[in-house]
């Protein structure tokens, strides 16, 4: 229980040093489900200003979501300049959109937001060609006013070097739903865009900058890192004689 409550602190006081460290981190705007899905989509793995970038460009490179799904994969990924890993996103909403397309004849998915959000979340969890536990997670978060924190891989990176997950992650939910146990839904989405903006741009995946990072004083790796770096640095020193 005294280890959850440490985590949970942790959490609870990184949100303001991060906060003041990426200050006007944007909020959440108002999508249909099905663009908020396809934001979804593009949104893991990348910051939300990278993905906001890319959607609009997208919405703008197609006159609708019938010719956006009957173009080819490298069409759609040429309309993503920029955002990591475009190819794989493209390949993904087209085929969100046939699954789509298939069942309904249209592309209209707000009726699932009136469903509950456990049989939202289920019915979203249908179209496996586009949606996985992240843009579940998302789109519960955004449009269903629901208590879910999203992860993508940059986001659970933070948290295992943090010590806030500990071990490999076999069960995404689970471990989705430890993360919700410790996040009050109030500060869902403000821990989703800042903890991405940390993984980004300071807790990269190799030579992340301990240095500079707001939480380096109770991150156990960045304290590593560090010391180790110094240790190293005081071993190149030349002695003095």
């Amino acid at each position: 229980m005294a280890a959850a409550t440490n985590k949970q602190q942790l959490l609870t006081q990184s949100l303001p040093l991060l906060q003041k460290k990426f200050p006007g981190t944007a909020g959440p705007e108002k999508r249909t489900v099905l663009d908020e899905v396809v934001f979804a989509v593009l949104r893991e793995a990348a910051t939300t200003a990278q993905a906001e970038a890319a959607f609009t460009h997208l919405m703008r490179s197609f006159y609708d979501w019938n010719e956006m799904r009957v173009s080819t994969i490298q069409e759609i990924a040429d309309a993503l300049p920029g955002l990591p890993g475009a190819g794989e996103k493209a390949r993904r909403i087209v085929g969100l959109l046939q699954e789509v397309f298939e069942e309904r004849y249209s592309f209209d998915l707000n009726d699932i937001a009136k469903k509950g959000l456990k049989q939202g979340a289920k019915q979203l969890a249908r179209y496996k060609a586009g949606v996985n536990d992240f843009v579940v997670a998302w789109v519960t978060q955004r449009s269903f006013a629901g208590h879910a924190i999203p992860l993508d891989a940059p986001t659970i990176r933070v948290l295992q070097r943090l010590g806030i997950l500990e071990g490999d992650i076999d069960d995404l939910e689970a471990t989705r739903a430890s993360i919700e146990h410790f996040i009050p839904k109030a500060k869902g989405v403000e821990f989703t865009e800042l903890y991405i903006e940390l993984a980004l741009a300071i807790c990269t995946e190799t030579h992340p900058d301990c240095q500079h990072c707001p939480l380096k004083a109770d991150c156990p790796t960045g304290q590593e890192i560090l010391a180790k770096a110094k240790a190293d640095a005081k071993a190149a020193k030349p002695k003095s004689r």
